[in-house]
Formats: structure tokens, C-alpha cells, sequence
């Protein structure tokens, strides 16, 4: 399936749109009628279906994605919901045209998406991959004339998506709202903890900063005493003064050592969560490592079973063979009938044992039994083939 994507956003410098085109207005006049965090509006312009997706961050700014496809409709509406909320999460993880705020919230600093234009190409295109895969699609029907093409109707996440999907081309506008639940497992669990580390760390700088203006008052105060007590001691000019003052001055800088051990304390408790933070940061980046590895390895075994469904209508993973039947275990990347042809070959006669069959195969893994036209000798060894197309595409002796 062919489509357009767009990613687009008000940013530091304003409007932001990638690739440029007359899109821009659509988009624009589309926020406005964005009332929740989150939503998903669709828009039909004869045989053009917009679907914007859009995500607020703040009070003025905001990121959207949109894809246009000419002459067909998603039947699956809600699934892009999904779909988008993975994107966000992507984007915010890589920190370069969205990312997270101290306090874990969702924001950007990017001027301009032509700050980045070569990371934003770059994502459109991979983007683009992914909806032009989905094939839960459908022909558009006619445009219905009675219908303005100005005309809107509101739903929300919970509403069926059999009501979306009917509004999506009968209407000019269709406003899918959101209002929670739009942050995936993962982003959710990131904002907490940037949450709890920014408390901690605004408790901590609470805490030494009493504890100066601590240390600034036992200061004060022993400069007080001093001047009283010289003040003492031109006065009474005695032992018993000398005996006093020795013992106030003992006791204050017993004060202020207390304090001072206290500011080294809560300073290593300081570099302790500085360290915390580096290792989560270190942790977080060997999990996105292994994530990104795992996702290499799937789509390559992915390519590799869609070779092999090229030539084979499917793939045997498990076989064994009786006297009776010859059972196999298979993958197919669809349902369909396939014609088979089972031989049982005697190593000693040369005799065969052939038969045709046709099986329903089920999208998926799935097994399935083939029994021969007669049993076979037990007393015999017997090469055992399935053949399709006469290709062997399974064997096993026995």
C-alpha cells in the first residue's frame, strides 16, 4: 500500500512540518480541534484518508505524526493508537527531536525539525515502512455527497471500533479522543524514575542548604560569645572568667564540628545518588543495546522465513512416521490448501508406497497427519519423502 508520511509539531520556533507541503494547513486547522493530550483525527478529502495522530507536550507545544493514503481506509483504527504511542516512546528515548524533562515529563528543544533534517528524514522513512506494511485495509467506498465535507463526529478510546471505522469514511472529520493510558509500559516507568531521582535530589539540596545557614547561625553566634567574653575578661580579669570562656569556647566548637560532619555526610549521600543516576543512565543503555539487538535478529529471521515461503507453500519443524500415518509438524505465513504427495520407499523391494493428499493449512505453527494407502512392513526399512511440487520438502528414515 502506498503512502504519504508527515512528521510535524509546534516547536521553540513555531510550526515545524517534514516533508514541507499544502499539508501544513490541513495539520494546523486539525490541532485546533484537539481537546485532549492525545488523539487521533481523521479526515476524508474524496478518495484522501489523513489520519493525524497528535500528542500534546505543554501549553504551546505539541509533535504529530499523519500518513495519507489514496483509494483505501485502515479498518483497525484503534491500533494505531498503539502504533503512534510506540513511536513517541522511540523518539523520546533518542532525545534528539523530543525528550524528557527533569521532572519526567515530555517535552523538546528543538528549534525547528530542520535543525535535525537528516534525523527526521531518516525516521520518516522508517515510519513510513511500518504503515505501508499493515494490511488491515479496505477499497474506499463513494464519497456520500449528502455528508459535509466540514463535518465532525467525537469519539473516545472506548467507543467500538466498528462506530470508528463506518465514521472514519462517512464523515468529513473524525476526532478519536485519549485522555489516559497514552504513555506505554516503558515511558511510564522512565518518567517515574526521573520522578523520584529529581525529588531526591531537590530533598538533598534542601537539606545542606539548612544545614549552611546551620552552620552560618553557630558562626554568628560564636563570634558573639568571644566578644562577650573578652568583654569578661577586661571586666573581671580573673581565673574564673579564663575557666568560663575555655569552656563556652569548647563547647561551640564541639557545635560546629557536629554541623561541619553532618555537611560531609550529606554531601557523600549526594555523590552516592550522582553515581545511582550514572548506572541506571549505563543500565538503560545496554538495555536499549540488547533491545535493538533482538530486533535485528527477528526481522532477519523474519526475511529468512519469508525466503523460504517463496519456494515452500510452508516449512516442516518436527516429522515421525508409523506403520500407519507420517505426522508433521509445520510453519505457514498463511492460510491456504496445499496438494501433497507422501512416498514410502522399501530399502530392500524397492517397493512404493505413494499417496496424494490435500491439507488445510493454518496461519501460524499448526501439525497435521498423512496416512499412507497401506501399512507398511515393520520387518522392512523404508526412506519416507512428502513431496510438493515434486520437491522434497520433508523425509525421515524408517
Amino acid at each position: 500500500m502506498n503512502c504519504s508520511t508527515y512528521v510535524f509539531g509546534e516547536l521553540s520556533e513555531g510550526y515545524s512540518q517534514y516533508p514541507e507541503d499544502s499539508s501544513s494547513n490541513l495539520f494546523k486547522s486539525i490541532y485546533s480541534k484537539c481537546n485532549a493530550p492525545t488523539q487521533l483525527v481523521i479526515h476524508r478529502d474524496e478518495n484522501l484518508m489523513y489520519y493525524v495522530y497528535v500528542r500534546k507536550l505543554d501549553a504551546k507545544k505539541y509533535i504529530g505524526f499523519a500518513v495519507a493514503i489514496n483509494g483505501y481506509y485502515f479498518t483497525d483504527v484503534k491500533s494505531l493508537f498503539s502504533l503512534f504511542e510506540e513511536e513517541i516512546e522511540k523518539l523520546a528515548e533518542s532525545g534528539i527531536i523530543i525528550n524528557y524533562s527533569n521532572d519526567g515529563d515530555l517535552t523538546s528543544t528543538l528549534p525547528s525539525l530542520r535543525k535535525e533534517e537528516e534525523e527526521v528524514m531518516s525516521y520518516v522513512n522508517q515510519l513510513q515502512v511500518k504503515l505501508s506494511n499493515i494490511r488491515d485495509v479496505s477499497k474506499l467506498p463513494q464519497t456520500d455527497y449528502t455528508v459535509s465535507i466540514n463535518s465532525q463526529k467525537i469519539f473516545n478510546e472506548n467507543n467500538s471500533n466498528a462506530e470508528i471505522e463506518k465514521a472514519s469514511y462517512t464523515f468529513g472529520f473524525t476526532i478519536i479522543l485519549k485522555q489516559e493510558n497514552y504513555d506505554t509500559l516503558r515511558s511510564t516507568s522512565y518518567k517515574s524514575t526521573l520522578k523520584n531521582l529529581h525529588s531526591r535530589n531537590d530533598a538533598l539540596t534542601k537539606e545542606i542548604e539548612e544545614l549552611r545557614e546551620n552552620n552560618k547561625k553557630i558562626l554568628r553566634k560564636k563570634k558573639q560569645t568571644t566578644k562577650v567574653i573578652i568583654l569578661l575578661l577586661a571586666v573581671i580579669l580573673c581565673g574564673i572568667g579564663i575557666y568560663f570562656l575555655r569552656r563556652n569556647l569548647l563547647n561551640t566548637e564541639n557545635e560546629l564540628g557536629y554541623a561541619n560532619n553532618t555537611i560531609t555526610v550529606k554531601d557523600s549521600l549526594i555523590e552516592q545518588g550522582k553515581l545511582h543516576i550514572s548506572s541506571l543512565r549505563d543500565t538503560v543503555a545496554i538495555l536499549f543495546e540488547e533491545r535493538d539487538n533482538l530486533e535485528k535478529e527477528r526481522t532477519d529471521l523474519t526475511r529468512k522465513l519469508d525466503r523460504l515461503a517463496g519456494i515452500y507453500p510452508f516449512i516442516v519443524t518436527e516429522n515421525s512416521v508409523n506403520a500407519e500415518r507420517y505426522q508433521i509438524k509445520y510453519y505457514s505465513n498463511s492460510s491456504k490448501y496445499v496438494t501433497v504427495t507422501l512416498k514410502a520407499i522399501n530399502c530392500g523391494s524397492s517397493e512404493i508406497v505413494s499417496s496424494v493428499h490435500s491439507i488445510s493449512l493454518s496461519e501460524g505453527y499448526g501439525e497435521t497427519s498423512l496416512y499412507f494407502d497401506r501399512m507398511l512392513s515393520t520387518s522392512s526399512y523404508y526412506y519416507v519423502v512428502l513431496l510438493y511440487d515434486d520437491k522434497v520438502i520433508a523425509g525421515k528414515y524408517w
